[in-house]
């Protein structure tokens, strides 16, 4: 088969076009944002149309210095953001077709457009290959082009041909009717439209169990703080609220009991926490369990009921708990070695869904009622799980569903800031909550957090600061460019310049660290796939990637004297996972500091000790004597609700404080008291990061300028 040669620029099909310089898709001229891997994909398979391209082959595209350990998830998920941004469907494709258990293959006629010439390739199907090896350019640029000539077709031919087409658009459209689920191209018609419009931020929906209604936490239109949810009911169709509870608290997660008549909430961040039911008309609550859960709105509170109406299932800080609310029992469920949350009973009872994360990748995994250990689904799936009524699938958060019996997630509806779904037991309804952030950089004095004031101001997310040694520029990650991005500049906001631009959606890239001596930023990326370090010259933008000898590897931090880059592993194997690693800016093998799991790794000014949290959240600070290796809790030091979020300073720490009254406090290493130094009236963005300039006189820090939601309504979803 003839590849693309070196004078290429653009390929299109139907109303697309594909760049391959600039690496961007196009639908009748407006650009279409497509992650980086997913854009490696379509690429492939654009440059030889209508060819087997092989899974390996793709591995290898995507992680070729690497054995990537879940390459079968990634390399899905980037097939299915291809056929997302096309709109073409796995069951009846148009563009990409699936091969089972081989690869993937362009179907699509494609026309390809040089330096001068513009010239179409030949059909998928008469395309030769060359014993399944891709050619090189330099075989190509000599290969005369293989454009099919033109030939007469009988009038007899093309009617043959059309009754032909006519009748395999009848029998894919029958078979299409008839098949569940439903194919995409059934489902492409299905829209969200808004279930409520209220000012402020509304979470958490829960159908009836006829579908007819949807109770839900709001704050009343009030999204300062400190932040106050009650419950509301309200029918669908009807704009009429009404409001059940008028306690108020950070966190309020409903579920609607199967038969209808109670609806029990998790409340978490006010004064009254735990598990409680009311009547779905009205009335007083009632008490059903104390519960430790975690007051935030992150999705990580979360109810459900096992169909019979006997059990309820919800995640607490110290793991998934079930609770019978007829005697008030309540037992841990044993969820294996992973810090489990949002776990959701299947309507026939059969399974528990949870999600499942390990060294901070998550998972959804499934536990059956009947015992057993439990066992991983997928990797990547996140938020409050819904199932589907035959209890086959589970969607999640961006509206991903996933069958328990495998198979690549699909999805049906494309929502990208779509959270907390919920699906109706009757009446074919999904509902979810869309959420909208405004997220700035802030800067404020250390002494009594005076003199406050925004760095570079947007209406987009903007979070982990990093304040250069000389005190004059910021380095931070900001979506003003489309996708998370680094970016630096000056102290007054001026001159912002872009270091990055790998265009990752997904996954993302920021994190940017200066070096001591002000000359370099290090940053991760996860646009090859994995997270990885890269180093850049704030002069030239010009970033380089830092081997690790394939290691996964974000979070860097500099060592005092600039010799060494401290980061932060996703290592599948236990015995590498479970060590702090660095590396020296140049790259090259990583060194093991120690067997100790750091997300987040501060060296003191002296460069004897360590300080790094050991968990994604609710985690504890740890120290780490560089000379002995040994290292322990720093004693009296509080959990923090974020790895991210706190700084290291001479003296002791800086952390964030979440809650009804948010706040940066500090931890004194001497009298081990803590003092709360700058009140903040806005929640702080979570895992923004925290930032000390080098005379310690003022902060950087990530707040939710605006923050607000609605509740989403998808009729048809079945």
């Amino acid at each position: 088969m003839s590849q693309l040669d070196q004078a290429t620029k653009v390929i299109r099909f139907g109303v697309f076009e594909v760049d391959l310089r600039t690496a961007e898709l196009r639908k009748q001229g407006v650009r279409i944002r497509l992650p980086g891997q997913s854009f490696q994909v379509l690429e492939a398979l654009l440059l030889r149309p209508g060819e087997l391209v092989t899974r390996e082959e793709l591995k290898q595209k995507l992680w070729p210095t690497d054995n990537f350990g879940d390459f079968e998830h990634g390399l899905n998920a980037a097939v299915n953001r291809v056929r997302e941004a096309l709109g073409d469907s796995s069951d009846s494709p148009r563009f990409v077709e699936t091969l089972p258990k081989r690869g993937y293959r362009f179907i699509a006629p494609v026309e390809v457009t040089g330096s001068e010439t513009k010239k179409p390739l030949p059909e998928p199907a008469s395309i030769p290959s060359q014993n399944g090896q891709t050619p090189t350019s330099a075989d190509t640029a000599s290969e005369p082009s293989r454009v099919p000539r033109r030939r007469w077709i009988p009038a007899v031919a093309l009617l043959l041909l059309l009754l032909v087409a006519v009748g395999t658009f009848l029998f894919m459209r029958l078979r299409n009717q008839n098949s569940q689920p439903p194919s995409t191209a059934d489902k492409k018609n299905l829209h969200p439209v808004p279930l409520t419009t209220l000012p402020g931020t509304e979470t958490n929906p829960s159908f009836s169990p006829d579908g007819s209604q949807v109770v839900f936490a709001w704050d009343g239109g009030n999204s300062q703080t400190p932040i106050s949810f009650d419950l509301y009911v309200k029918a669908i169709g009807s704009e009429k609220v009404d409001r059940l509870t008028h306690e108020g608290a950070v966190s309020i997660v409903p579920a609607w009991s199967p038969d209808g008549s109670i609806i029990a909430f998790a409340r978490a961040g006010g004064a009254k926490v735990g598990v409680f039911s009311i009547p779905a008309r009205g009335g007083p609550e009632r008490k059903l369990a104390d519960a430790n859960l975690k007051p935030d709105l992150s999705g990580y509170m979360s109810l459900s009921w096992s169909p019979d109406g006997r059990q309820l299932v919800y995640n607490t800080i110290d793991g998934i708990r079930i609770l019978t609310p007829e005697n008030g029992q309540v037992r841990s469920l044993d969820s294996g070695r992973c810090e489990s949350f949002q776990p959701a009973f299947s309507p026939d009872g059969k399974w528990i869904a949870f999600t499942c994360e390990v060294s901070g990748t998550y998972y959804l995994d499934l536990l059956s009622t009947n015992g057993g250990p439990s066992k991983h689904l997928s990797e990547g799936a996140w938020g409050n799980l819904a199932w589907t009524n035959d209890s086959q699938r589970i969607v999640a958060d961006g509206l991903w569903e996933f069958n328990i019996h495998g198979g690549e997630p699909r999805r049906w509806v494309v929502a990208d800031n779509a959270t907390q779904p919920v699906i109706a037991a009757r009446g074919d309804r999904l509902a979810y909550t869309a959420f909208h952030f405004t997220a700035n950089i802030w800067k404020a004095g250390t002494r009594n957090g005076s003199s406050r004031s925004v760095f570079a101001p947007a209406t987009v997310e903007q979070r982990n600061p990093h304040i250069s040694p000389d005190g004059k520029r910021i380095a931070f990650e900001s979506g003003r460019s489309g996708s998370p991005e680094v970016w630096v500049a000056n102290l007054d906001g001026s001159d912002a310049v872009q270091l990055s631009n790998f265009r990752q959606a997904e996954g993302g890239t920021g994190t940017p660290r200066w070096s001591p001596d002000g000359r370099w930023i290090a940053f991760d990326s996860r646009v090859s796939g994995k997270p990885a370090l890269y180093l850049v010259d704030p002069a030239t933008a010009l970033p380089r990637q830092i081997s690790t000898n394939g290691m996964p590897a974000d979070m860097a931090s500099w060592s005092a004297d600039g010799k060494w880059i401290y980061f932060h592993s996703e290592s599948a194997d236990p015995a590498e996972h479970d060590a702090i690693y660095r590396v020296a800016p140049q790259g090259g093998t990583p060194e093991r500091v120690a067997h100790a799991h750091g997300f987040k790794v501060e060296e003191s000014k002296d460069g004897k000790l360590l300080y790094f949290a050991a968990e994604a959240s609710n985690t504890a600070i740890y120290v780490l004597n560089l000379a002995t290796g040994e290292h322990r809790p720093l004693a009296d030091m509080p959990m923090l609700g974020c790895a991210n979020d706190w700084v290291l300073g001479s003296k002791g720490i800086f952390f964030v404080e979440y809650g009804q009254t948010p706040s940066i406090d500090f931890f004194d290493f001497s009298s081990h008291r803590v003092t709360k130094k700058i009140p903040l009236n806005k929640q702080p963005f979570y895992w923004g990061g925290l930032s000390l300039s080098s005379d310690e006189t003022w902060l950087a820090y990530s707040q939710e300028d605006e923050v607000d939601s609605d509740l989403m309504l998808v009729e048809g979803f079945r």
